[in-house]
This record gives structure tokens, C-alpha cells and sequence, in this order.
């Protein structure tokens, strides 16, 4: 299952667009290097608690909507 959302997460990454998706990515990144845990697991804690993330999360889950209905 862990497998799984990595190729998830890799491939909302690889196909976003939006700018201010993409800062918010950045900025998980860098605040996952900071905090010494990787990408997958601060990504987790966001989807988990949205305060602050609420429009790539909400980016998220439309992506991983569409996923389900391909």
C-alpha cells in the first residue's frame, strides 16, 4: 500500500500544473529536509491535518478521484 501512494503522490507531482500547487510542493520538500523525514511521510501528515494545505489537498483528491474512475 506504501508502494502505492508513493506512485500516486510521484505521478500528482509529474502532472501538476498550477503554480501555487506546485510552491506548496516545494515548500512539503523543504520543510520534510528540515524536519529530517522524507517527502511521502510529510505529505502524509498534510493530507492528514490541511491547515495551511487546503488547496493541494483539494488538488489531491480530485487527482486521486480521477485515478479511480480511469
Amino acid at each position: 500500500m506504501e508502494d502505492d501512494f508513493i506512485k500516486l503522490v510521484d505521478e500528482f507531482v509529474l502532472v501538476s500544473k498550477e503554480p501555487s500547487v506546485l510552491e506548496e510542493i516545494s515548500q512539503l520538500d523543504m520543510e520534510a529536509r528540515l524536519l529530517g523525514i522524507t517527502f511521502y511521510d510529510m505529505y502524509c501528515v498534510v493530507l492528514q491535518d490541511v491547515a495551511g494545505h487546503q488547496n493541494l489537498v483539494s488538488r489531491f483528491k480530485i487527482f486521486m478521484n480521477k485515478k479511480k474512475t480511469v
